[in-house]
């Protein structure tokens, strides 16, 4: 447990790097995941092969995001107690 407003600041600043890296992580999958989309609403007629590989990508990468989001919402829901005074 930190002993100094400085421990905490730094511990408190280590959660935020994590937190930044991950937002950059997500913003990245749904960037992926848009052309992804743009890219089968561009094929026209009956979904074929590869149509139906490009909803199988856009199924799993919403899946990977949506665990991602749910481990970003758990880093926060428990922050370190603040050192007592």
């Amino acid at each position: 447990m930190p002993k100094t407003v400085a421990e905490y600041a730094a511990i408190q600043n280590a959660y935020n790097d994590r937190i930044d890296k991950a937002i950059d992580g997500l913003v990245a999958d749904n960037k992926t995941l848009n052309d992804l989309i743009t890219k089968l609403q561009s094929t026209q007629g009956q979904i074929t092969v590869e149509d139906q590989a490009l909803l199988d990508q856009i199924e799993a990468r919403s899946s990977a995001i949506a665990t991602k989001l749910e481990a970003l919402d758990a880093q926060t829901e428990n922050p370190p107690e603040p050192p007592a005074l």
